[in-house]
């Protein structure tokens, strides 16, 4: 017998993987940096500078809308463009000491947020659940780190 949709793989993890969006952009709100802001951010705190258009390319994000969202995150103090000393037509993207001090404090919301998601599960249960995640991540082909929703649809 076919399985409810409402029990489904593909349905329960959907339900779940909003409301844990919904919760991490809550607490996210808190600390003044968008759910793309932060993308943007740690993606270069964690891989170091890069072009807008490898930032675009790597974050899924359309190369006019990260135009923006760079402007805005400069403008709040959290990145900076320096040029490229390989191509001094180019600017690469970087972290300031306040994006750095923001990534580090965003990523304090992260064990918390787990700790409510796995709620009734043991240590045991938690590290099977979170291995099996990154193993159906892996095999759809999903880049580490880069939330498939951060460039919207393209």
């Amino acid at each position: 017998m076919a399985t409810p949709y409402a029990e489904s793989l593909s349905f329960l993890l959907s339900q779940l993987g909003a409301h844990v969006a919904r919760r991490f952009a809550d607490e996210l709100a808190e600390s003044g940096v968008t759910a793309r802001g932060f993308g943007v951010l740690s993606n270069v705190v964690d891989l170091g500078p890069r072009s807008q258009q490898q930032l675009a390319d790597e974050l899924g994000i359309h190369r006019n809308n990260m135009v923006g969202l760079i402007d805005e995150m400069e403008h709040d103090g959290l990145v900076q463009r320096v040029r490229n000393a390989a191509d001094r037509r180019s600017f690469l993207i970087e972290a300031t000491p306040s994006g750095r001090r923001a990534v580090s404090e965003v990523n304090t919301i992260v064990p918390p947020l787990d700790a409510e998601i796995a709620d009734g599960l043991d240590e045991d249960a938690t590290a099977v659940l979170t291995a099996t995640l990154r193993d159906l991540a892996r095999a759809a082909g999903l880049t580490p780190g880069v939330h498939p929703h951060l460039g919207g649809h393209r």
